[in-house]
C-alpha cells in the first residue's frame, strides 16, 4: 500500500510538471514574435508557483513541532520576498514595457536566496550529525571544488574581466553565484543526512528544487553574460520546475506535533559514493573544453589514466556494496533456513509494536521437542536437514502479513500483526498439525512435535523483553503438560511462574536448610512378596510452600544445574542411610538412586559416588544407580561411566523404559543388569495388545540377561496378569507407597510388606 502510494505521488509531480512545461511551450510557440508577452507569461507562471509554495510552508508550519516549523516559516518568509521581487518586475514589464530585470527586483531576489539559505542552515544544526564520517566530507568537498570552478570560470571570471558596470552593480552580480554556491553546499550535506522514510524523504524535493533552481540561475547568468538569452528558453524551464518541487516539499508534510530529527544512514548507498567520481569526470570534461580539445601525448596519457582510476574506484565500489549487501544479509538472516535471524526478530517486533496503535500483536514462541536426541542419534547435518524442513512447513500455514524467525538451535518464533485469541490459536494448530507429519530424508522417517508459548501485545507486555519472557513461560508449561501443544500467557501462568520462580531461588537454600528428605519405595519379589530392594525418593519439605512435588522442582533443579549439588546429597544420604540399617542388622538390600543426565554431564559422577561409598562405609554391590533412556543420547561417553561403575562392583538400571529412544542394539552393548517397565504399560496391563507389548519386553529381559522390574502396580489385577506373565519383581503402591525412612526401617523389621497385601494364592 505504501509503495502505490508513492508510485501515485511521484506519478502526479510528473504529470503536473510536465503540464506545466507544456503550457509554458505552448505559450512560447503562439507568441514566438512577441518577446514581451513571451517574457510575461514565465514570470506569471513562476509567481503562481511561489504563491502556491508559500500556502504549503505555512501549512506544513502548521502541523509540525517547534523545531521545525520555525524551519518552515523562514522559508515562507523567503518564498514572500521571492514574490515581491517577482511583482515589481511584472510590474515593470507591464508599464514600463520591459523584458529584462532591473536592481530593484534583483535585490529582493537575492534577499529571498538569503533567506532560504538561512533556513538550510537551521535546518542542518539542527540534525544531529556525530556518525557524519569523514568520507562525506571529501565528497561534499570534491562536488563544491567542483560547482566552484565551474561557477568561477564561467560566471564569475567573466563578470570581473569584463563587466563595465559600477563597484555596487558588479557586487551584486557576484553575490548571486556566492549565495547560490553556498545554497549547494547546504544542500549536499541535507543529501548526505537525508535517509528516506516516509518522514524524511520530502527533504528530497527541496534538495533537488533548490540545485535545479541554482542550476537555473547560472544558466541564466551565463546568458546574460554572452547576451544570449531570451524568454523562454531552458532556464525558464528549471525555474518553473525548481519552484514546484520546493513547494511539493510543504504539500506533503504529515501531521506531527513531534519534532523528527533527521535519521543517520550509516552505510554510503552506490549513489552518494559515484557523485565525487561523476563531479571530477564532468570537471574533466570542462578543463579539455577550455583547451579546446588541444591533445597532446601526455594530455592522452593523462586523461586515459584518470579515467580508468574512476572506473576502477567504481568498479571497487560495486565489489564493497556487494559485500556489504552479503554481510548485512548474514546479520539478519539464518544461514542455513534462510529466515530472519533473532536480530531482526528484535527489530521488527520492536517496529511492529510501535505502530501498532490499537491494534493486537501475538507472539508465537515455537521450540521443537526431544529435536536434541534426533540430533545425537542420527548426526547433525541429519538435524540440518530437517531444521529446514521444519522452516518451510511453518512458512507455509502463515498468511501475508505475518513473519517467521529462526532464534538459533531448534528455536522459533512468528510475529501475528492485528492478532486474537482465535486468530493465533488458529495459526498455532496449524503449525503443530504441520509438524506432525513425519519428515523423510535420506530413508528416514521422523515424526516430530513442538511446543508453543504464545504472548499478546500489550495485554502480556509492551516491550520485547516482557512478550519474549512470558511468551517463553507459556512454551515451557506446553512442555510440562505434556509437550505437542501450546499455551497462552495469562493470570493463571503468571502465579505458575511466580511460584516457579519462587522455586528457583529457594533450590539452594533448601539444601543448606536440610530442607530436603528421602523417601524409600520397596522392590517386591512378586512371589514370596518379600523386599529385595528399594527405591530412593526425594522430597522437599518447604518451610513455606509445604510439601513439593518432584515432579514440580526437579526439572526446575535439572534446568538451572542444581541438581548436581543436590544430587549429591541424594547419592551420599542413601549410601549412608542404607548401611545405618545393616549396623542395626537389618536385612541388606540394595538401594537405587536415580542420577539425572546432568550429573553425567557435569563429569565428576565417579568422583562423586565413590566419595559416598567411601563415606558412608557401604559396599558397591549394595548401590544401584537408575538412569533415564535420555542418557544414551551420548552413547560413547555414557557407556564409558557406566562401564567404571559397574567395574566398581555397583548395579545399573535403565528407568522408565520403553518410552524413549532405547536402539536395542545400544542396550545389549551396555553395562546394564536392570530395565525398569514404565508405569504406562502396567496401567493398561488389561489390553491384549498392551499385555503383548509387556510379555515381549519380559521376554527381551530374559534374553539379555536382564532382571524386569514393573514399575507403579496399584491393583491386584495387574499385579495377577504379571505373575501369568512371569514377571519377578515389581513396585507399586499395591505394596508400599514411598515412606520416610523411619516407617520403611519397620517395613524392614517385618516378614512381608504389608499385612493387607493379597497373598499371591489369592490371586489365583
Amino acid at each position: 500500500m505504501k509503495e502505490m502510494a508513492l508510485l501515485k505521488r511521484r506519478r502526479f509531480i510528473m504529470i503536473f510538471i510536465l503540464l506545466n512545461g507544456l503550457f509554458l511551450v505552448g505559450w512560447q510557440w503562439v507568441f514566438r514574435d512577441n518577446s514581451w508577452l513571451r517574457a510575461l507569461d514565465v514570470n506569471i507562471l513562476h509567481t503562481i508557483g511561489i504563491l502556491v509554495a508559500f500556502s504549503h510552508f505555512q501549512r506544513a508550519a502548521k502541523r509540525t513541532g517547534k523545531r521545525a516549523k520555525r524551519f518552515w516559516h523562514i522559508l515562507a518568509i523567503g518564498t514572500i520576498t521571492h514574490f515581491l521581487g517577482n511583482i515589481v518586475w511584472i510590474t515593470q514589464q507591464i508599464i514600463q514595457g520591459r523584458t529584462v530585470s532591473s536592481n530593484s527586483e534583483f535585490v529582493l531576489w537575492l534577499l529571498a536566496y538569503i533567506v532560504y539559505l538561512t533556513a538550510l542552515v537551521i535546518r542542518v544544526r539542527s540534525t544531529n550529525t556525530n556518525k557524519f564520517k569523514r568520507v562525506y566530507f571529501f565528497n561534499i568537498l570534491i562536488f563544491m571544488i567542483t560547482i566552484g570552478s565551474i561557477l568561477s570560470y564561467y560566471l564569475i571570471e567573466p563578470l570581473l574581466t569584463y563587466s563595465n558596470s559600477s563597484v555596487i552593480d558588479t557586487l551584486l552580480a557576484l553575490s548571486f553565484p556566492i549565495t547560490n554556491l553556498s545554497i549547494v553546499l547546504f544542500i549536499s550535506i541535507l543529501y548526505y543526512l537525508v535517509h528516506k522514510n516516509k518522514e524524511q524523504s520530502i527533504m528530497l524535493f527541496l534538495i533537488a528544487g533548490f540545485f535545479l533552481k541554482v542550476v537555473a540561475d547560472s544558466y541564466f547568468s551565463y546568458l546574460e553574460i554572452n547576451n544570449s538569452y531570451s524568454p523562454g528558453s531552458g532556464a525558464d524551464y528549471l525555474w518553473l520546475i525548481s519552484i514546484w518541487l520546493i513547494g511539493f516539499a510543504g504539500y506533503y508534510v504529515k501531521d506531527s506535533k513531534e519534532d523528527a530529527n533527521i535519521v543517520f544512514t550509516d552505510r554510503l548507498n552506490r549513489n552518494e559514493a559515484i557523485l565525487p567520481y561523476i563531479s571530477t569526470f564532468v570537471l574533466l570534461i570542462l578543463v579539455i573544453n577550455s583547451y579546446q580539445w588541444v591533445f597532446n601525448a601526455l594530455s592522452y596519457g593523462a586523461l586515459i589514466i584518470i579515467c580508468m582510476i574512476i572506473l576502477r574506484q567504481l568498479f571497487v565500489i560495486n565489489e564493497n556494496n556487494k559485500l556489504l549487501e552479503e554481510f548485512s544479509y548474514l546479520a539478519y538472516h539464518d544461514p542455513l533456513t534462510h529466515l530472519n535471524n533473532r536480530v531482526k526478530f528484535k527489530e521488527t517486533l520492536d517496529c511492529q509494536m510501535k505502530r501498532a496503535g490499537d491494534h493486537i500483536i501475538a507472539l508465537l514462541l515455537i521450540d521443537l521437542d526431544r529435536f536434541k536426541i534426533v540430533n545425537d542419534t542420527l548426526g547433525h547435518q541429519f538435524g540440518d536437514d530437517i531444521l529446514v524442513k521444519i522452516a518451510e512447513r511453518i512458512e507455509a500455514v502463515l498468511e501475508s502479513d505475518m513473519q517467521v524467525f529462526r532464534l538459533g538451535g531448534d528455536e522459533f518464533a512468528v510475529i501475528i500483526p492485528q492478532a486474537e485469541d482465535y486468530k493465533s490459536e488458529a495459526i498455532a494448530e496449524a503449525i503443530l498439525k504441520n509438524l506432525k507429519k513425519p519428515f523423510i530424508i535420506n530413508d528416514h522417517e521422523i515424526t516430530l512435535t513442538a511446543s508453543i508459548g504464545v504472548s499478546m501485545f500489550p495485554k502480556n507486555g509492551a516491550s520485547y523483553e516482557e512478550l519474549f519472557k512470558y511468551a517463553d513461560a507459556a512454551m515451557y508449561l506446553a512442555k510440562d503438560n505434556g509437550k505437542n501443544g501450546y499455551k497462552f500467557y495469562d493470570d493463571e501462568l503468571s502465579l505458575v511462574m511466580t511460584r516457579r520462580m519462587r522455586i528457583e531461588s529457594d533450590l539452594r537454600k533448601g539444601l543448606e536448610d536440610q530442607q530436603f528428605e528421602l523417601y524409600y519405595q520397596s522392590k517386591v519379589e512378586l512371589i514370596s512378596e518379600k523386599i529385595i530392594g528399594m527405591e530412593a525418593l526425594l522430597r522437599w519439605n518447604h518451610p513455606e510452600l509445604g510439601w513439593i512435588s518432584p515432579v514440580e522442582f526437579i526439572p526446575i533443579a535439572e534446568e538451572t544445574g542444581q541438581i548436581v549439588s543436590i544430587g549429591e546429597w541424594v547419592l551420599k544420604e542413601a549410601c549412608m542411610q542404607t548401611k545405618r540399617w545393616q549396623n542395626l542388622g537389618l536385612p541388606p538390600i540394595r538401594v537405587s538412586v536415580n542420577v539425572s543426565v546432568k550429573q553425567f554431564q557435569h563429569g565428576g559422577l565417579l568422583a562423586i559416588v565413590n566419595r559416598a561409598l567411601y563415606e558412608s562405609g557401604l559396599q558397591p554391590e549394595y548401590l544401584e544407580i537408575e538412569v533415564t533412556e535420555s542418557i544414551m543420547q551420548d552413547t560413547k561417553e555414557s557407556t564409558a561411566i557406566l562401564h567404571k561403575l559397574r567395574e566398581l562392583g555397583i548395579s545399573i538400571s535403565i528407568d522408565d523404559f520403553g518410552t524413549g529412544y532405547s536402539s536395542l542394539t545400544v542396550i545389549q552393548h551396555l553395562p546394564i543388569d536392570t530395565i525398569k517397565l514404565d508405569k504406562s504399560f502396567i496401567d493398561d496391563i488389561g489390553n491384549k495388545n498392551q499385555l503383548a507389548m509387556v510379555k515381549t519386553i519380559l521376554s527381551l529381559g530374559e534374553n539379555l540377561g536382564l532382571n524386569v522390574v514393573a514399575e507403579g502396580i496399584e491393583t491386584s489385577e495387574q499385579l495377577m496378569k504379571l505373575l501369568e506373565s512371569k514377571c519377578r519383581i515389581g513396585q507399586g503402591y499395591l505394596f508400599s507407597k514411598p515412606v520416610a525412612a523411619d516407617e520403611f526401617e519397620q517395613l524392614l523389621s517385618g516378614d512381608s510388606v504389608f499385612e493387607s497385601t493379597p497373598s499371591v494364592s489369592s490371586l489365583h
